[in-house]
């Protein structure tokens, strides 16, 4: 659907417009409605989080997007309810990638946590951590070396954020980045629900020789409001077997390397 040009639209009509155009695309950009309305990007952002605060889109980075396109941010503690039988034969083979003497970034989240538990205690190894549960886990095991960055506490995922956590990763370069998501678009790549978590994860990508992410098969859905970073980022994906056969083969279409638990 194309809207109109109006210029100095009185601030009724042009919402109701741009809700019109959220309906029929289901997405909307802050420049493109600022150019088509003839009015600041500043009084775009306005508009939308006013429709934000009526729980009638969700704002994301340079526009939004129609409230049904992606779940609430649920909090570890509702996430640990999902999937569970997944998430654990995941993070066994995840842990079973872990060389000796290797260093390695682990995000935050439930399938991480999987992996945290089946690390060998004979695993001569350094882990990075931003998050709080699974540096308290890692630290029953002798031979981890665990370090985490400064930052503020994020409650709902247990994990630490803010600049200073971002300035203490750019220090660090390591040889695997095991990440989770809570969905993946083929399109956008890996998506989160959480814009602070989202910037942290792509530090730590940049500065990982391989890139690992742990997702079930109940992942893959254009769930999030922002991109984590695209799959040609990404270097192996580890899922269950509840994928489909087209999403298999257009993984492996992009030299990813998929490893498939059963």
């Amino acid at each position: 659907m194309k809207l109109l040009f109006m210029e100095n639209t009185p601030t009724v009509e042009r919402r109701l417009q741009i809700l019109k155009h959220l309906e029929a695309n289901e997405k909307v950009d802050v420049g493109a409605l600022s150019c088509q309305f003839g009015v600041s990007e500043v009084t775009i952002r306005k508009d939308l989080r006013y429709f934000e605060e009526r729980n009638l889109l969700i704002r994301s980075r340079g526009g939004a997007m129609k409230q049904g396109l992606v779940d609430t941010d649920l909090s570890i503690y509702d996430r640990r309810k999902q999937n569970m039988d997944q998430k654990q034969k995941i993070g066994i083979e995840a842990a079973a990638m872990i060389g000796i003497g290797e260093t390695i970034l682990l995000d935050s989240g439930t399938t991480i946590m999987e992996l945290a538990k089946h690390i060998s205690k004979q695993t001569e190894t350094t882990v990075i951590t931003i998050a709080v549960d699974i540096a308290f886990r890692l630290a029953d095991l002798p031979k981890v070396r665990v370090i985490m960055p400064g930052g503020m506490l994020r409650r709902n995922s247990l994990s630490l954020v803010g600049e200073q956590t971002a300035s203490a990763l750019k220090e660090f370069y390591c040889d695997k980045y095991f990440l989770s998501a809570d969905g993946i678009d083929f399109e956008r790549g890996l998506l989160t629900m959480n814009i602070e978590e989202a910037h942290l994860s792509r530090i730590c990508i940049e500065n990982s020789k391989q890139v690992i992410a742990l997702l079930d098969s109940g992942k893959f859905k254009p769930k999030g409001i922002t991109s984590i970073a695209p799959l040609s980022k990404i270097d192996t994906i580890i899922t269950d077997n509840g994928i489909t056969q087209e999403q298999i083969s257009f993984l492996k279409s992009q030299n990813i390397e998929l490893i498939i638990v059963k």
